[in-house]
């Protein structure tokens, strides 16, 4: 007679509590073991496969960002889009990341819009305009237009002037007396007779209403103010543009290699010294009090 093996029962026996603990063990790996999706840059189907948010959730979302920026922080993101409930949050909050607000986030083969622009370009609101910074350099160095103007006015109305000329004659008699003293002591003259006589003339030139000289050395004067004007409007917009430029730059595409990046940064830092020259130092202070490091 022959009997069942104990051995290979007893084997079966155990195998099935470890395939129990193992499946109990895999339902119950917390949501923040996978790996966190980019919430600013998820597509809508990464966002709908997480827990809880359905199709109408991920596309609100995506809509949500694409119109109005992308989310600064998890609390923004239930801010911003209602369908995102407690509940919701509390299943996708550890499966979710959010990056820096100021990334704008293109998708590839998306044609750019102007919104997509005008939202990269708003990271600068804050700093001084072309137009501020260019009447501050004028204003700096002087040469406004109206000084010009100013100069034009002063040599007519100087035709207008009269010239006026003095001459005098007199005599004293023998009873002068004069005392002088060193140091710096006035002279002092004392007389008992004395006769003169003080001639006053005023003479206008009729002549220099119709041409002033003066006016030639004036207009000599305002086209170079306006030339030096000109150059200086040339100057401070070149930097300020190349500097905005080289801001978008290191937000949109910043470099990888290290001496890359050092080297944009000192031309960052160029600039702003250059338009600071430019101002008296005004770019910089309205910098800072923006809360942007001009250095």
């Amino acid at each position: 007679m022959r009997h069942a093996s104990p051995t290979r029962t007893s084997t079966a026996t155990c195998l099935v509590p470890a395939l129990v603990a193992a499946a109990l063990l895999a339902l119950a790996q917390p949501a923040s073991a996978q790996e966190q999706v980019e919430l600013n840059s998820a597509t809508r189907e990464q966002l709908e496969a997480l827990p809880g948010i359905g199709a109408k959730t991920a596309s609100d979302i995506v809509r949500e960002r694409d119109e109005s920026g992308p989310f600064s922080s998890f609390e923004d993101l239930q801010a911003r889009v209602p369908s995102v409930t407690s509940s919701v949050a509390g299943k996708v909050r550890g499966l979710l990341r959010v990056g820096s607000a100021e990334q704008v986030v293109v998708q590839e083969g998306k044609v750019v819009s102007k919104e997509v622009v005008r939202k990269v370009l708003m990271r600068f609101a804050a700093e001084p305009t072309i137009r501020e910074v260019q009447e501050r350099a004028v204003a700096w160095v002087q040469v406004h237009p109206e000084v010009a103007d100013s100069w034009r006015t002063r040599a007519r109305f100087n035709a207008l002037a009269p010239r006026l000329t003095t001459t005098g004659q007199g005599t004293l008699d023998d009873d002068l007396r004069v005392v002088e003293q060193t140091g710096e002591a006035d002279v002092q003259a004392k007389t008992n007779n004395s006769t003169g006589r003080l001639t006053v003339g005023v003479t206008w030139e009729l002549d220099r209403l119709i041409f002033e000289p003066q006016e030639m050395a004036v207009a000599r004067e305002v086209v170079r103010t306006a030339n030096l004007r000109d150059r200086l409007l040339e100057e401070v917009t070149r930097r300020y543009f190349e500097r905005r430029r080289l801001q978008v730059d290191l937000e949109l595409a910043p470099p990888t290699d290290l001496a890359d990046r050092v080297r944009k940064e000192l031309r960052l830092m160029e600039l702003t010294a250059d338009i600071d020259a430019f101002t008296g130092g005004w770019f910089s202070d309205k910098l800072e009090k923006a809360g942007r490091a001009p250095y």
